[in-house]
């Protein structure tokens, strides 16, 4: 592999944090860890190097950082690592005119970086109108129309979030694997949790997808990403493909974009006249 041809993104969510390896526009390695945001920066770095060996990428082939986080006291420290162990000032996405985007949002400032870069993706793959379905901590649901606008979303507690509250909150419901029962009427505690669980989620979703439709357009592609995105595909009416990378891919797309603005010659000044 040739020195400075791989982009590393970072998509740092309230869980878990996503690495990206991209050599131009190939996605060619990609490693998950805790978001902790107690750790040191050399133990992240720790992990963060174990990730490049595994994928065989050494420290000078990295080209640049991007980054989309939705937890700022980490934002911080991975801008640090950056800097410290691999020379580079990361490009931090966040909500602005410059992410060549238009983001119909009362302040761009205060949509989560995941979000956009989930948009980007999406309608850099798919085209509009789509919808993306997000299924981690929280669950959202972003429109992005024909022309490329985020247009909104839709902000709602995540499947996991939610069971693990009620696992909490009950003293005599076990904590239960995640997956489907044969069938929606449960014969015990565990087939029943599972079913108001997953089969309430799945329902929840498709009526949250069809109303969105009413705004976004019926033939709205559906994309779905996120930890419960496979599981919630398996039984959605709606959901039409399933992209774990979302995220990662639209920050090293906004990370290529910004790079050719900041590359841009500038306009020849005009003569006063």
């Amino acid at each position: 592999m040739k020195s400075n041809t791989v982009v590393l993104a970072l998509d740092i969510g309230n869980t878990n944090t996503g690495a990206g390896l991209f050599q131009k526009k190939k996605l060619i390695g990609e490693s998950h860890f805790r978001s902790i945001a107690d750790r040191t920066i050399d133990e992240i770095w720790f992990l963060l190097r174990g990730a490049l060996d595994q994928h065989g990428v050494s420290v000078r082939e990295i080209e640049g950082v991007v980054i989309s986080s939705v937890v700022p006291a980490l934002t911080e420290i991975y801008v640090q690592l950056a800097k410290t162990y691999l020379h580079h000032t990361a490009v931090v996405i966040r909500g602005g005119p410059d992410l060549g985007i238009s983001i119909n949002y009362d302040n761009p400032a205060h949509l989560g970086a995941d979000r956009i870069c989930s948009a980007v993706a999406v309608f850099e793959r798919y085209g509009g109108p789509a919808i993306v379905a997000d299924f981690g901590t929280a669950t959202t649901y972003d429109v992005i129309s024909k022309t490329g606008e985020f247009l909104g979303g839709v902000i709602a507690p995540g499947v996991g979030t939610s069971a693990f509250e009620l696992f909490r909150r009950t003293a005599q419901l076990p904590v239960v694997p995640f997956q489907f029962p044969a069938n929606v009427l449960g014969k015990d505690t565990t087939s029943s949790l599972q079913s108001g669980i997953l089969f309430g989620a799945v329902e929840s979703a498709d009526g949250m997808i069809r109303r969105i439709k009413r705004v976004a357009g019926r033939h709205a592609i559906v994309v779905a990403t996120g930890g419960f995105a496979g599981l919630m595909a398996e039984m959605s009416h709606e959901i039409r493909y399933t992209h774990h990378s979302l995220v990662l891919e639209g920050a090293r797309i906004l990370y290529d974009r910004l790079r050719r603005n900041r590359e841009a010659p500038p306009l020849p000044a005009t003569k006063k006249r």
